[in-house]
């Protein structure tokens, strides 16, 4: 790790991380975020900090809570394998956040070059869910995932959409790879 990001995206960082640890952590947040039991309720509009940690390392994942400097949102840091990446609490009021923003970024280990810039593009051209981007000045590329929970979602929904959060990092890993292997 360098500065906080994940190793090299071509260095398999992510390949300890599996769906079914995946599935685990948003079966885990959604049952804990309604209630966790067949009564519940079957609709979720926000989540608190604690709620989303409890849920991920109740689901078998390492995470921590952080509060975000400038808003103080909270922010969740999960190790999934030898990869880690960052659950963003935002649009939140009253302690419980509306949207969860997830998001890896990953060391180029050099200089961001046009190829990169290229690169992202055409993953974002093809990909429905998650953006992939550059942060130029820290030599770095990623990839985010949005759950919007505002106006009510059910537990299925939100399990299902953190279970995609899985496919978005390894399409993307996969998609760099075979970028890198074609240059």
């Amino acid at each position: 790790m360098k500065d906080g990001h994940a190793d090299a995206v071509g260095s398999g960082a992510f390949m300890g991380l599996s769906k079914k640890r995946f599935a685990s952590a948003a079966i885990g947040l959604a049952a804990f975020a309604t209630g966790a039991g067949p009564a519940a309720a079957e609709v979720m509009t926000a989540m608190t900090g604690e709620e989303i940690i409890a849920a991920l390392d109740e689901a078998g994942l390492s995470a921590s809570l952080m509060e975000d400097a400038a808003s103080g949102a909270p922010v969740a840091r999960v190790v999934a394998g030898d990869v880690f990446y960052f659950v963003r609490a935002m649009d939140c009021a009253g302690g419980a956040c509306s949207t969860l923003m997830f998001f890896a970024n990953f060391d180029l280990g050099r200089d961001a070059t046009p190829a990169d810039f290229n690169a992202v593009n055409a993953f974002n051209e093809r990909q429905v869910f998650g953006r992939a981007y550059v942060v130029e000045d820290r030599d770095t590329v990623g990839v985010d995932y949005v759950i919007d929970l505002d106006g009510g979602v059910t537990p299925a929904h939100v399990a299902d959409s953190i279970g995609k959060w899985a496919d978005v990092i390894a399409s993307f890993r996969n998609h760099f790879r075979a970028r890198a292997a074609g240059s």
